[in-house]
């Protein structure tokens, strides 16, 4: 993944392969999606793409991301729509807007003196808004911290660190089914893990379970 000083003083971040974007349900910590590549609109398209499948059927959604841009700029395409003349005041100036349900907000990343969060695009008018206290981002960022202190791939003075996009896919895939379906969060109370939170188990699986199970393919999608 070339990690190393050198290279990072001669390569822009950029180029690196090593990204990493993932998407957490927030009420059940439940890790929905974890892709790595290259910082390109194909890897935000890929990730946003999949993330918005499994939240679609959903009647309402908060998204808050970390402050990168393209994520709502993929999940805009997959998402909007176009209100018809029936469907809203004649004065309404807004006629592209998001689902009815979706809300989509924006953490600003160095924000002194600034708002914190930004709205990303319009919401429908039949969307309810969600009290400020309760736009953040703080638990993608948890998990962000807990996933540098637990995956020996992205701690660069070793040599388990991930060299190459393969190697570092696999271990995501790893940590997040031990973060779904074998680890109790303390967060949720009552010693449950992410997926009992969801309703997918009633207690914690152990890992030998998850590779007997004749639907493993189905966990690790």
């Amino acid at each position: 993944m070339r990690f190393t000083l050198a290279w990072a003083r001669t390569f822009p971040p950029c180029k690196s392969t090593g990204w990493t974007i993932h998407f957490i349900e927030r009420t059940s910590r439940y890790w929905v999606q974890a892709q790595a590549g290259q910082k390109t609109h194909q890897l935000f398209e890929q990730g946003t793409c999949q993330a918005w499948a499994w939240a679609n059927p959903a009647t309402s959604i908060r998204c808050f991301t970390d402050g990168e841009r393209r994520y709502g700029q993929a999940l805009w395409r997959l998402a909007s729509v176009r209100l018809k003349t029936s469907e809203c005041h004649p004065d309404y100036p807004y006629r592209k807007v998001w689902r009815e349900g979706l809300e989509v907000a924006m953490k600003i990343k160095g924000s002194q003196g600034r708002r914190r969060v930004k709205w990303v695009r319009v919401e429908h008018p039949f969307t309810a808004i969600s009290p400020a206290r309760e736009v953040h981002a703080n638990h993608n960022e948890a998990q962000n911290g807990a996933l540098r202190r637990r995956a020996s791939a992205y701690r660069r003075r070793q040599n388990l660190y991930a060299k190459c996009v393969a190697g570092l896919q696999r271990v995501l895939d790893v940590q997040r089914l031990i973060h779904n379906w074998v680890r109790p969060h303390w967060g949720l109370g009552c010693k449950l893990t992410p997926a009992m939170a969801m309703g997918y188990c009633q207690r914690p699986l152990s890992i030998a379970e998850l590779l007997t199970l004749c639907g493993f393919d189905a966990l690790t999608r």
